[in-house]
């Protein structure tokens, strides 16, 4: 029996000191510059050994599809900080994967008591973080390969009607989701926060290498 307040304390002890490890798990961060050429980074964290940084939001001058409206809403208006949640597509979406499949879109809605002139000026439910189209999803809808891109073009119409959506690279895109998938059991895990940032260290991050291809010659 004398063993069992030092247990007692013992445990107290292991929760304190895992409480800070289970509060830096799972997060997401979504830092935005409000500008249209390097809007910003994702950062994602699923415990110590467990992070996805750095991933680059897209610009105007990037191929494929870019709300560029949205993103000059963002600059209009303000970057809408504050504290989010995962969410599903929404029924009226029709969307072919109700949760973050391959080649989809991961969306996340403010909590309650966010206001945001950006959501409320554009009439969006939120962030949907997308690549450069959606053929996968689009060959689920129809049997005619002919028909793959206006189905996908359809989906990011569908999209941007009812998310402020942020380009990344489907490149980018594959990792993100296979690093997502690894790591949630359940959506209501991750705690998401958009934060505002400075431009200049997205930039750094995020600009194209120049690249010297002769020498003597001026960098590209």
């Amino acid at each position: 029996m004398s063993d069992s307040p030092i247990k007692s304390i013992l445990i107290s002890i292991g929760i304190i000191l895992l409480t800070p490890l289970i509060a830096d798990a799972y997060k997401i961060k979504l830092q935005l510059t409000g500008d249209v050429n390097f809007p910003g980074i994702l950062k994602m964290s699923a415990g110590a050994d467990k992070k996805f940084d750095r991933l680059c939001f897209l610009g105007q001058d990037a191929l494929g599809m870019i709300d560029l409206s949205f993103l000059e809403t963002l600059v209009e208006n303000g970057v809408p900080e504050g504290r989010y949640k995962v969410a599903h597509a929404l029924p009226d979406e029709k969307w072919p994967s109700r949760s973050f499949s391959p080649n989809g879109a991961l969306r996340f809605s403010p909590l309650p008591g966010l206001q945001s002139a950006v959501f409320k000026s554009s009439g969006k439910n939120g962030f949907a973080i997308h690549g450069k189209d959606f053929f996968p999803l689009a060959a689920k809808l129809t049997q005619n390969p002919k028909m793959i891109l206006f189905v996908s073009d359809q989906l990011f119409e569908k999209l941007i009607e009812r998310w402020g959506t942020l380009r990344i690279s489907n490149w980018d895109m594959g990792r993100f989701q296979d690093f997502y998938k690894r790591n949630t059991q359940s959506i209501d895990q991750w705690e998401v926060r958009v934060e505002k940032v400075a431009l200049d260290p997205v930039k750094s991050i995020c600009e194209p290498l120049k690249v010297q291809r002769k020498p003597g010659a001026s960098p590209e």
